[in-house]
């Protein structure tokens, strides 16, 4: 595997978040400070090569989905510290895949859109734990990048809460200040997948062929339309 680390039946939505909320809080970043330990990193902007980036877009409550990332050290000189930040814009959490509900009174305001599965994110490839949390809850540092490797970043995640989401996903070299990531054209890594989750499971039928396949979203809508009508 390119691009190493150096360092080391449906459920109920009620159901499903009172399984895994807790798993949520620890799962999406660390916690602690990371306590000046990157001040002596390499800085200046680093050359990168955004290959893909892929978060399935029609998506179902309880289901489990891979957001994949992977980005090549297009550059000279090895990457101090390849990391990704997660954002859901608008909707207010200081955590990777969540938003904030503004009720008051709230002991926990952060609630989960996605639970972030235990030993995620990690390298493709690789075995065991992830790691990678850091100060910021929402940025995950995958280590060094040597010149020409890819880091095939993959958070592992099931989806909790039904709607319509922007998730926003951008690149840097370094955890301090003065070190970036830059595309050819000199702009930051970045993107925006949008993502529908749905409180059903996908429609199927049989084809001509005796193949079961998925209905279409359109006919799967007026599926669920004439399903809701008295």
């Amino acid at each position: 595997m390119r691009g190493t680390i150096r360092h080391r039946g449906l459920l109920t939505c009620a159901l499903l978040g009172a399984a895994l909320c807790g798993a949520f809080l620890t799962a999406c970043g660390g916690s602690g400070d990371d306590g000046g330990q990157f001040a002596n990193e390499a800085t200046g902007a680093f050359p990168v090569e955004v290959i893909s980036s892929e978060f399935k877009a029609v998506q179902t409550v309880a289901q489990t989905y891979d957001l994949t990332l992977a980005v090549r050290n297009s550059g000279d000189d090895t990457i101090p510290a390849i990391n990704a930040t997660i954002n859901l814009p608008g909707l207010g959490s200081t955590l990777a895949f969540a938003y904030r509900d503004r009720q008051e009174g709230l002991a926990q305001a952060q609630r989960p859109i996605w639970v972030l599965e235990e030993g995620y994110p990690k390298l493709a490839g690789t075995v065991g734990r992830g790691g990678a949390g850091t100060a910021n809850r929402r940025t995950f540092n995958f280590g060094e990048l040597e010149p020409g490797d890819t880091a095939n970043m993959v958070w592992r995640v099931t989806a909790l809460k039904p709607g319509k989401y922007k998730l926003a996903w951008k690149v840097s070299a370094g955890l301090g200040t003065e070190t970036s990531a830059e595309l050819a054209d000199g702009s930051q890594p970045a993107g925006v997948l949008p993502v529908r989750i749905g409180n059903r499971a996908r429609l199927t039928r049989v084809d001509e062929n005796g193949k079961v396949v998925p209905l279409s979203p359109s006919d799967q809508r007026k599926v669920e339309q004439e399903e809701a009508s008295p």
